[in-house]
């Protein structure tokens, strides 16, 4: 297949129309014309992924963040993120990028998510204007249980990461909000809602005031998409395969927090 093939397939998957205006999506680096028969899907685009993809034989690297975001004045080696770019394209790796669009599909990061949570019955935090049946973050129901249940159940499906909270420890939950990445700014979406606890991640000290009192589980921005992208993976190398080329997941981890267990 070539790198235009390789764009219309994620497009079935993951809309373009659905990425929001701000977002950069599609091919970011690239020709077109190029043959794809080996693609490196990872969270982001960092010197180490770009290593990985050329020790792992992949022409294509497919990132969750846009590499170029929100521009560049230049390609040169006189900035990291330029020189990234330039070396991608001297390597003849084409990068693509579905963000925004892979968070509000279905069957993308946030329904993942969702699952993960045990949630049922979802629906988007925040439609998408016209695909309201899509959209950012999922609403659902969850089995009855206290909020400190909850947070372990974020922990374990986080595998682990470290994850704080704001709230009684026991209230009773039923239903959840949650948003992958960044959701800081769905706050007043989740209260709306109407739901018992929102969960996300870049949360502030100062979110847990915008709440007024609705309970918030901070979890690590990169876990929560790092993990749901793991789980999309399946379905992209399923459909990859069905087109003669095959992709891979990264194990680079580019998560920049380090600490006392998994950093926020």
């Amino acid at each position: 297949m070539l790198v235009a093939q390789l764009l219309a397939l994620v497009d079935r998957l993951a809309p373009v129309a659905l990425a929001e205006d701000w977002d950069n999506v599609g091919l970011i680096v690239g020709r077109h014309n190029r043959p794809v028969r080996r693609v490196l899907v990872a969270l982001e685009l960092r010197d180490e992924v770009l290593h990985e993809a050329r020790e792992r034989g992949c022409d294509t690297v497919l990132t969750h963040h846009p590499t170029i975001f929100p521009a560049l004045a230049a390609v040169t080696d006189g900035a990291p993120v330029a020189e990234l770019v330039l070396s991608a394209a001297e390597a003849r790796v084409a990068v693509v990028a579905a963000h925004t669009n892979l968070d509000s599909c279905r069957g993308g990061l946030n329904d993942h998510l969702a699952e993960m949570l045990g949630m049922r019955d979802t629906r988007p935090l925040r439609p998408h204007p016209s695909r309201p049946a899509e959209g950012i973050g999922r609403v659902g129901r969850v089995a009855p249980g206290a909020l400190e249940a909850l947070v372990r159940r974020v922990e374990g499906a986080l595998e682990g990461a470290r994850v704080h909270y704001v709230g009684d420890p026991g209230a009773r939950v039923e239903s959840v909000a949650c948003c992958t990445g960044s959701g800081g700014s769905l706050i007043a979406d989740a209260r709306a809602a109407e739901v018992d606890v929102y969960v996300t991640g870049d949360l502030t000290y100062h979110d847990a005031d915008r709440a007024e009192g609705l309970p918030l589980v901070l979890a690590p921005h990169a876990p929560t998409e790092r993990v749901a992208l793991r789980r999309w993976f399946r379905t992209f190398e399923r459909a990859l395969a069905r087109e003669g080329a095959e992709a891979v997941f990264a194990e680079a981890d580019t998560d920049p927090w380090h600490g006392s267990g998994a950093a926020l």
